[in-house]
């Protein structure tokens, strides 16, 4: 997002100043008298305007690209929409606007799953406001920059490639990404969220096998499609690369086989993304869930059991169980996946919809300010 509305800046900003240019070669004398100090601030309020809006859209995009892309599929990974009664707890005070209490009861399985409705996890969430609307967002910075740091250390000083020192680095850091699946599907909680950590050796015995797969298919959707580009002669752009492939062929016919190129390379980045990078990572967040420590209830309707794969230590069971990987996808349903899938869909159709947003409300103001600056300096 951030690059087009660079682009689109730079386009208005450019544009701004040929307007400057043009009125200044105007003058009789071929120079502009100099700025008063009201044109001085006039100049200034484009780039006043674009800063005011990009803080305005920055808690809708936390909204989009973390809550709806992250948190809500993560709960409906876990949500069981036929758990066990006992399995089920549900705020008393689950309504919009509501302070929390923090107490639970056991209740019927809803008859319609949380999670099938974006306005019913939506409304969920804001329970508890914008700490509820922005859990884990601190975790999960936390994670990131660290896993990308301590990739790239690796990668410096060993002779591994990039990609296996992002795997090391997740397998390292394998505690955090598994107290953000924590605080994600639990209510907020005063414990700071490195105190939500769980021994490194019990997380990694879980999660070590999850994460290689994830890890693989992850890799597999970006390399396989690059390398049937390269068989397929995809063009990298097209300007100087695919000149260089196509020799003598017009920007049409340089963009036709593009898109012709293009379209088995985009489908098959889509199924690997549908039959491999999301089932492994449908499988480790459910494993990590399986981790869920006793003390702590789900905020959805959450079989800890597993339909009865494991004996958590809630039930009595021991304290290390955990969910193996043939087990978290096998009691992962077929309305499970219909849901989760529903999910992904509704939430690509929300960006898409906060994209057209941001390009038009930036759009308007640009040409608010294009009109403005023609007013003050056009008539001249």
């Amino acid at each position: 997002m951030l690059h087009h509305i660079a682009a689109l800046g730079g386009s208005l900003a450019k544009r701004y100043i040929e307007v400057e240019v043009n009125d200044a070669s105007g003058d009789p004398s071929g120079n502009r008298p100099p700025a008063s100090a009201d044109e001085a601030v006039l100049d200034l309020l484009p780039l006043a305007v674009y800063i005011i809006t990009a803080l305005l859209f920055l808690y809708p995009a936390i909204g989009v690209y973390y809550t709806a892309h992250t948190v809500f599929p993560t709960l409906a990974m876990i949500e069981d929409p036929n758990p066990p009664p006992e399995y089920t707890p549900v705020l008393l005070d689950a309504q919009e606007g509501s302070a929390p209490s923090g107490q639970f009861e056991v209740v019927e399985a809803n008859e319609k799953p949380i999670t099938s409705s974006l306005r019913a996890t939506h409304r969920l969430l804001w329970v508890w406001g914008r700490e509820g609307y922005c859990r884990g967002l601190f975790c999960a910075l936390i994670t990131l920059f660290s896993t990308v740091i301590l990739a790239a250390f690796i990668t410096v000083y060993t002779p591994l490639p990039h990609f296996v020192g992002s795997f090391i680095a997740t397998v390292l850091l394998t505690q955090l990404s598994t107290a953000w699946v924590h605080i994600a599907i639990t209510p907020p909680s005063p414990r700071a969220w490195y105190s939500r950590t769980l021994p490194f050796r019990y997380v990694f015995k879980a999660t070590a096998l999850p994460l290689l797969a994830h890890w693989a298919a992850s890799v597999a959707a970006v390399e396989i499609p690059r390398l049937l580009a390269f068989i397929i002669g995809l063009p990298i752009g097209l300007d100087q690369e695919s000149t260089r492939i196509y020799p003598g062929e017009d920007r049409d016919t340089r963009l036709s086989t593009f898109l012709l190129k293009g379209i088995p390379v985009l489908a098959l980045t889509i199924l690997l993304y549908l039959f491999a990078v999301i089932p492994t990572q449908v499988i480790l967040v459910r494993v990590q869930a399986s981790l869920l420590p006793p003390t702590e209830d789900a905020i959805i309707p959450f079989d800890r059991s597993f339909k009865g794969k494991l004996d958590p230590a809630v039930l009595g069971g021991g304290s290390e169980t955990f969910l193996t990987m043939r087990d978290a996808l096998t009691t992962f349903g077929r309305e499970g996946w219909t849901r989760l899938v529903k999910m992904y869909l509704k939430v690509f159709g929300i960006t898409v919809a906060f994209h057209i947003v941001v390009m038009v409300t930036f759009a308007l103001e640009g040409g608010l300010m294009y009109a403005l600056g023609w007013l003050l300096y056009g008539g001249k």
